[in-house]
């Protein structure tokens, strides 16, 4: 059930700014992810699932370790340097062929 808390909320996906975003405690930053960030990708490093979303005009990085089961940390970001891991983890051999 969506309530007017979360209609509010949700309304402010579209106005928060990075600097914002990057300033909100964890759980609202997985509240923002789930609610209206869009889904690119994902990869694993080490002990680590790397998530990588889209919201308004930046990257949001989920840093999940796997073994603890747990968010170690949600960050955002528009450098598209920082888009190179995921970039060198996407097969794109289906629409190579």
């Amino acid at each position: 059930m969506v309530t007017s808390h979360d209609k509010n909320h949700f309304k402010m996906t579209k106005n928060v700014s990075i600097t914002e975003f990057n300033e909100l405690s964890t759980d609202e930053k997985a509240w923002y992810l789930w609610h209206g960030a869009a889904f690119l990708h994902v990869y694993e490093k080490d002990k680590y699932r790397i998530n990588l979303f889209h919201l308004n005009n930046y990257y949001i990085e989920l840093w999940y370790h796997i073994e603890g089961n747990q968010v170690e940390t949600i960050r955002a970001f528009t450098s598209t340097e920082l888009l190179a891991p995921f970039l060198e983890n996407i097969n794109i051999d289906c629409v190579l062929h």
